[in-house]
């Protein structure tokens, strides 16, 4: 696998609109002769002849975002054109036209800036995206990038074509700065003629995408839906670079991203299948892809930084949302990433970047414990079987399964049980036994005397996936039998009021452990 994200901006709804925009009528756009006399010629001409010259190839790009500053404050974004998801017909496109005018305008010149950029990105006409968007000696970013920002933040209230389409166009400009992304910069012109290289001013797009940045991590965090999808192209463009990928870090977007791939409440097993599956529908396997290849590309950070590997650990969160992925394996190509991220973190170390004096390692055997608990081997057991036309897949599932299984000799059944509670990924075995709680129903105390261990189990009990509360009614019924006032304890931390109710559950299985487990909490001598 590679970790080169390649993405395109689909075309608008309304493109068969765009010949017949009369733009002399258009006063509120404040185009001067010149201006639209440009836009008109580059509507006759390819658009290789208009970049063919830098100052032409400059002065379209700017017209274009003048049209998205100016048609912006005129209210564009938020009529008839706004509301069209779905390719139009050649008459509704006309009548859009007619309806909103300046919301055409606005799909055509962010569609016109997209191709300039993905155009000059190749180098082929020897005019490079720097060249056009970066100005004066020491190649400053343009003023005119703010209308690209203007359209974001109009939130959910904007057109969800151009919200997509300007997050999209802006990072590609911005990612032109990052010093890593000089190295493969295009160095010739289609005629083998050498690109003379620009200055491009890192610090000049230093607040455009700390803009960016918090933009789509807000997306991330309060998006649902198909509504993620307007940040994804965006968010994949900028993961193709570190100085972008530790900025999103830093903003707290693994969290949200983790969150965003979560496949049901706290996880997606046994009697949640079908719930998960639903899930993947609407949230549709292409946008689970997207986002999982973005987390993939964070774990390439993990060794360099510890506040990485520390987000990365941060609730369980990310390994729970990979673990997910690879038991309801939804697609091969959803699989392949979610296994490759969690071979990156099953293999990281602390020695390039060690943490800081008291905090834990934070390495790969304590990602490895976070799997063990989440039920990484039991979905790895069921991948050995399966038939994959991607060898990659099949070699990160015998390097995971060996990595586990060692890990999993050095844990102690505590350590193991106490993980997997933690995670909130109960499944039945070995630990959800009488006799393990025969032996260890004192551990349940905590180091702090605070009895966390059955706090969490009594959580779980409102969990959706009916085994893990199942599991968490039969635990707790354990721990009022074999600890001693252990029924006093759970009365007092609520879990009796949070038990009660589910002895009515239309699921037979767990009405019968919520049962048992109410029975042990009244009943001295069960």
């Amino acid at each position: 696998m590679t970790s080169k994200g390649t993405t395109t901006l689909p075309p608008s709804p309304v493109a068969y609109a765009f010949p017949h925009i009369q733009w002399d009528p258009l006063g509120s756009l404040r185009l001067t002769a010149q201006e639209t006399a440009l836009l008109r010629m580059a509507e006759t001409n390819p658009i290789e002849y208009t970049l063919a010259d830098s100052r032409d190839a400059s002065m379209y790009a700017r017209v274009l975002l003048k049209l998205l500053a100016e048609a912006s404050a005129a209210g564009a974004g938020t009529g008839e054109v706004s509301k069209i998801t779905e390719t139009c017909t050649d008459e509704e496109a006309m009548q859009a036209l007619d309806a909103d005018p300046l919301g055409v305008v606005t799909h055509y010149a962010l569609t016109k800036l997209y191709e300039i950029i993905a155009s000059l990105s190749t180098g082929a006409s020897g005019v490079t995206v720097g060249a056009v968007f970066y100005v004066g000696k020491d190649g400053v970013l343009v003023d005119q990038w703010k209308a690209l920002l203007r359209i974001l933040n109009k939130g959910g209230k904007g057109d969800a074509y151009t919200q997509k389409g300007g997050a999209l166009c802006l990072a590609l400009i911005l990612l032109t700065a990052c010093p890593s992304q000089r190295l493969s910069a295009p160095t010739t012109d289609k005629d083998g003629q050498a690109i003379k290289p620009r200055p491009i001013s890192y610090a000049s797009a230093m607040e455009p995408l700390e803009a960016l940045t918090s933009w789509i991590v807000s997306q991330l965090k309060n998006a649902t839906g198909t509504n993620v999808g307007l940040c994804i192209p965006a968010l994949t463009t900028l993961m193709g670079c570190q100085e972008t990928r530790i900025l999103f870090c830093s903003s707290g977007g693994i969290k949200y991203l983790s969150r965003q791939l979560r496949i049901g409440s706290k996880g997606a097993k046994s009697s949640a299948v079908a719930e998960a599956k639903k899930k993947i529908g609407q949230a549709s396997v292409q946008q689970l892809y997207e986002l999982s290849f973005c987390l993939w590309t964070l774990t390439y950070e993990l060794n360099a930084q510890y506040t990485v590997r520390a987000d990365f650990s941060k609730d369980g969160l990310s390994v729970a949302a990979l673990v997910d992925l690879v038991s309801i394996a939804p697609r091969e190509k959803v699989v392949r990433v979610a296994l490759a991220s969690l071979r990156n973190l099953a293999t990281c170390t602390a020695e390039q970047n060690p943490p800081p004096a008291g905090s834990p390692p934070l390495d790969g055997p304590a990602f490895l414990s976070e799997m063990i608990a989440c039920g990484l081997m039991k979905a790895i057991d069921l991948l050995k079987d399966r038939q994959f036309t991607d060898p990659d897949i099949m070699d990160d599932v015998d390097v995971l399964y060996k990595l586990l299984v060692e890990n999993y000799k050095e844990m102690s059944r505590w350590e193991v049980y106490k993980n997997e509670v933690e995670s909130g990924h109960l499944q039945w075995g070995s630990t959800h036994t009488e006799a393990f709680f025969k032996e260890n129903a004192r551990m349940m105390e905590g180091s702090d005397g605070d009895f966390h261990l059955v706090k969490v189990l009594i959580a779980l009990l409102t969990n959706k996936d009916e085994d893990v509360a199942a599991i968490a009614c039969y635990d707790i019924g354990e721990f009022c039998r074999h600890y001693p006032n252990g029924r006093a304890i759970v009365k007092r931390l609520g879990a009796k009021d949070l038990v009660m109710p589910l002895i009515e559950h239309e699921n037979v299985e767990l009405q019968r452990h919520a049962l048992q487990c109410v029975s042990k909490i009244m009943v001295q001598n069960w």
